[in-house]
């Protein structure tokens, strides 16, 4: 089908046009801006502003300064002691340097360091376990290191040993006995275990249970629980080797008893590495000479060289539990440097009566300028220069801030920029009277970026940021995190869409503070100073709940219409929302597709939505005043409009809803952004069924149309343009029905339908001030036959189980899609 929205199909209709669009400039004229004098005033009072905040140190400036001559002799006045605070607190500076900071114990960190050792020892516990108990048999048969050398034996050297032991016991010789095996020498304990083998053997043979089944005599059980410990223990062997560090097979060879003292050895040992303190830093070989030191005077079971073996063991261990434990006592560091303060005194000049201060022509020192200061010599006043030094800084900020926000928001109101400039003169003014830390720039940031969008408040933060220090002493540790909790909270402020989430944030910006604190003060004075960084952290905290209570009272007073506020505007449990629902209900669910429609465009044409919305829910308010003079309100009642028999009179009533609405707005203190959406979505368009009702009446006589026309404005924006053409569209769409799907041909007509209607608007000069052009409208109407589509998409038909009667031929036929469809425009 051919597309309507084309300059070439309008351009026929242009001359019938500029008619309607001579009488629309001449009813509603849009708005001039503020005049050049009016806006060189605003400027000029920005400037005053602030200049005399930021100029705050040039009102009351000695004349007389350090490095200047003196132009007179100067005596005093009368004897006094004065006191030298900058070298008082110089002096206290130093003291405060000389205080060693008190240390404690961290519990946590002793509980973790006993928690990895026990992990440790847990681990060789349960190996162990693996390895199976020892002894494995009685010590009467066999002594517990031929216990333990047996079960260390391979299968390679089992059988051969089993070989030799039984011909020593076949032969009747008794090995001779030797010298204890402690020393753990292998010969030595093979020659022990063979002894001892052959005396269970020949014992066996002694008592008759030799000759007893074979497997049940006491030599053969006792090889085959050897045999079995052998097994368990080279089972185990691998666990040892893949534990970190790895542990040496002397600890499965251990005994019980041995095994327990070994754990109490190294428990001790932590223990008391951990009250000496364990401190961050410490190089590792100094680390590794206490550990030792530890353990060289302690006692090891086993020979020398498993004593040697188990307290590397310990060694290791420690090394890989070991952990600082000492941390800085804030407490007691701050009551050492309070005492350590009190003992400084302060530094005092002492000058007699008619003393001779400074003379004529005399360098003046810091000293002599403490006097004068002191006496009311320094001829304080207000520094005329400074002051228009302070102006020339304001004014260049204010060349590069106009241009940034004509850019950025374009169409700010004289409410808008007044809001800014208050809201960014707390910053300096707060930073004067207290610190710079105590600025307000946080919450300036907040509000800024809530208010106004991140473009426009990054801009004004930044830009107070680099103004601070001509109000109060700045450095790194100050600006810096003040500015990135800052911005943070400027960049992201307009993106939130409740208080929720605007407070998150605000938690989040001083959290960044914070952090931002620690990271410059560890980069700049090599520590940080956790009071100190959590101060940074609770001002912009306490800012922030400020921004938060204060927003919404700002909102108000300065006729804001913030995302934030549209949504909870658009609540439909708003006072006069509930109301529409209650007293034109009908109105309320044409307000509602109208919503749909309407947003659906803006988002396609990446408007303001929340606006969108929002406007559209209050842009019939006004009809539930007279609700059932409009014929969707009328439930299939007696139309009152039959019973005037007035066209004049039922124009009039349903013009009225245009005022009714404006009056309601204002009374529940609606924003004026979207108040505007009440007039203009009826633009200045013709009543066109009451008109044509008057027309029938004059019986051919002219009828002039004045009274037949909404009284306006036009749409002065994209939003209240397209909630013009969703309004004029919502009935049109409404009255199509489905009988054959969603086609081609049936899509087409829809679209069909809101060009028309689109066409018919244009023509009549009601978008001309909107900003919509031919191209967005057409994307409108796509926007519109998309939500059309999806609000009657198909169902699953449910089978019925009464025959349903046929219906005639004639029904069947009215439920087909209209070919053409004329717009409502103005029925009521």
């Amino acid at each position: 089908m051919k597309n309507p929205l084309t300059p070439k199909a309008l351009r026929a209709t242009d001359a019938n046009a500029e008619h309607w669009t001579r009488r629309r400039q001449a009813a509603s004229p849009r708005k001039s801006g503020p005049s050049l004098s009016e806006r060189i005033a605003g400027y000029a009072l920005a400037l005053l502003s602030l200049t005399a905040v930021h100029g705050i140190r040039y009102y009351n400036e000695p004349q007389l300064t350090v490095g200047s001559r003196s132009p007179q002799t100067f005596l005093a006045p009368a004897a006094a002691e004065i006191e030298d605070v900058e070298a008082t607190q110089a002096r206290q500076a130093e003291a405060r340097r000389r205080v060693v900071q008190a240390l404690k114990i961290n519990s946590t960190a002793n509980d973790s360091m006993r928690q990895n050792l026990e992990g440790l020892l847990a681990e060789v516990e349960a190996i162990r376990q693996e390895a199976g108990p020892l002894p494995y048999v009685s010590v009467q048969l066999l002594s517990l290191p031929t216990q333990i050398y047996l079960r260390q034996l391979s299968p390679e050297e089992w059988e051969p040993f089993q070989a030799r032991v039984r011909q020593e016991a076949i032969r009747g010789a008794t090995p001779s006995p030797s010298e204890e095996p402690s020393s753990g020498r292998p010969e030595q304990l093979e020659q022990r275990a063979k002894q001892e083998l052959v005396e269970v053997w020949q014992r066996a043979w002694l008592d008759g249970s030799a000759t007893q089944m074979a497997g049940t005599d006491p030599y053969t059980q006792l090889i085959a629980q050897v045999e079995a410990a052998q097994q368990r223990y080279r089972a185990a062997l691998p666990a040892l080797e893949q534990l970190t560090p790895p542990v040496p097979a002397t600890v499965l060879n251990l005994a019980d008893a041995d095994w327990q003292h070994l754990q109490t050895l190294s428990r001790r040992v932590l223990e008391r590495l951990q009250k000496i303190g364990i401190v961050d830093g410490l190089p590792r070989e100094v680390r590794a000479e206490g550990i030792q030191a530890q353990l060289d005077d302690l006692m090891f079971p086993g020979n020398a060289a498993q004593r040697q073996e188990l307290q590397g063991l310990v060694y290791q261990w420690l090394q890989q539990v070991l952990i600082p434990n000492v941390e800085v006592d804030p407490q007691r560091t701050e009551q050492r440097i309070r005492a350590e303060l009190e003992k400084v005194e302060p530094v005092l000049i002492s000058v007699a009566e008619n003393q001779v201060i400074v003379r004529a022509d005399q360098l003046i020192t810091p000293e002599i300028f403490l006097i004068l200061d002191h006496f009311g010599l320094t001829q304080r006043g207000i520094n005329i220069w400074g002051l228009v030094g302070v102006a020339g800084v304001m004014g260049l900020g204010l060349a590069v801030f106009v241009p940034l926000q004509q850019r950025l928001r374009p169409g700010l109101r004289r409410r808008d920029r007044v809001l800014i400039l208050m809201v960014s003169l707390t910053a300096p003014l707060l930073a004067a009277l207290f610190k710079l830390e105590f600025s307000s720039l946080p919450a300036v940031g907040l509000l800024l970026g809530s208010f106004y969008g991140a473009g426009l408040g990054l801009v004004v933060v930044v830009g107070q940021a680099l103004f601070l220090p001509l109000v109060s002493s700045a450095n790194l540790l100050t600006v810096v995190p003040l500015l990135s909790g800052s911005v943070v909270a400027s960049a992201l402020a307009g993106r939130s869409r409740s208080r929720e989430e605007l407070a998150l944030l605000g938690g989040g910006a001083a959290a960044v503070q914070m952090l931002a604190y620690g990271a410059v003060s560890l980069a700049t004075t090599g520590g940080i100073d956790l009071l100190a960084m959590a101060l940074a952290g609770g001002t912009s905290l306490g800012w922030s709940i400020v921004a938060l209570g204060a927003s919404p009272y700002l909102e108000r007073l300065f006729d804001l219409a913030t995302p934030i506020r549209l949504i909870e505007l658009s609540n439909p449990n708003r006072t006069l929302l509930r109301r529409l629902a209650a007293e034109a209900p009908g109105t309320f669910q044409h307000t509602l597709f109208v919503a749909t429609l309407a947003e659906r465009a803006a988002q396609k044409l990446n408007l303001n939505v929340e606006l969108v919305r929002t406007g559209t829910l209050y842009h019939d308010i006004g009809k539930m005043l007279q609700a059932r003079y409009f014929i969707e309100n009328q439930m299939g009642s007696l139309n009152p409009h039959t019973q005037l028999d007035d066209p004049y009179r039922s124009a009039q009533i349903i013009k009225a809803h245009v005022s009714d609405g404006l009056r309601l707005a204002k009374q529940y203190n609606l924003p004026t952004a979207v108040q505007a959406f009440i007039p203009e979505h009826q633009g200045t368009i013709l009543i066109a069924y009451f008109y044509h009702q008057a027309q029938m009446k004059a019986g051919g006589q002219p009828v002039p149309e004045e009274p037949f026309r909404y009284d306006g404005p036009i749409p002065q924006s994209k939003e209240t343009g397209v909630v013009m053409m969703a309004d004029a569209c919502e009935a049109a769409l409404r009255s199509m029905t489905l009988s054959d799907g969603f086609g081609p041909d049936v899509v087409e007509r829809a679209k069909a339908v809101v060009r028309k209607i689109a066409q018919a608007r244009w023509q009549d000069g009601q978008l001309v001030d909107s900003g919509l052009t031919l191209e967005d409208l057409e994307v409108v109407a796509d926007a519109f036959v998309e939500v059309w589509r999806e609000s009657n998409h198909e169902r699953i038909p449910y089978p019925s189980f009464t025959p349903a009667p046929s219906l005639p031929e004639t029904a069947s036929a009215q439920a087909q899609i209209p070919v053409s469809m004329s717009p409502s425009t103005g029925s009521p």
